[in-house]
């Protein structure tokens, strides 16, 4: 189970006409076009595509795999004309070392700006919470380091134990 919310999309079923057209022309051939039929719907029935608040994974009966939405750098859509007539057609999410192709999605421009945006907006959150544990991290080593630099020139006689003392003060 993924935390937070999340999407579940499944392929349109009109992305198989062409195979159900088929299957119907050939059901007068000993019945061979409802096996087909009946064949492409259940291979097609347990695909599924989740998108989480971080993450897209697309599973089938026997594989999952997954993708951070940040990593997506393009989307591609991929139609023929009949999927552009059924406002269908194929996504090809990429990241610098993977590819996922989500087919048979419906409204297909608009889910691949949808899930563009999203990568963009994955992509600004993380650079803000690595500005914001960033400071954290070095202001103690610059600190450190002046205070090194202070007890330095009191070493040296550069600075009486008074001033040192006083400008001690404000590192603690």
């Amino acid at each position: 189970m993924t935390e937070g919310k999340q999407i579940t999309l499944s392929p349109s079923h009109k992305s198989l006409f062409w195979w159900y057209m088929l299957g119907l022309l050939l059901i007068p051939l000993f019945g061979i076009g409802i096996y087909l039929i009946y064949r492409f719907y259940t291979a097609h029935k347990p695909v599924q595509y989740i998108i989480a608040e971080r993450t897209i994974t697309a599973k089938d009966h026997r594989t999952s795999a997954k993708i951070d939405i940040a990593n997506i750098e393009s989307v591609d859509v991929n139609q023929r004309w009949i999927d552009r007539q059924f406002k269908i057609g194929n996504l090809t999410l990429k990241t610098p070392d993977r590819a996922i192709t989500l087919a048979g999605m419906e409204q297909p421009n608009q889910l691949a700006e949808m899930i563009l945006k999203a990568a963009e907006s994955e992509r600004q959150r993380i650079k803000t919470i690595e500005k914001e544990v960033k400071p954290d991290r070095e202001k103690p080593s610059l600190t450190l380091d002046k205070l090194d630099y202070l007890t330095g020139l009191w070493q040296q006689g550069l600075l009486s134990d008074e001033d040192y003392q006083k400008e001690k003060k404000h590192f603690e």
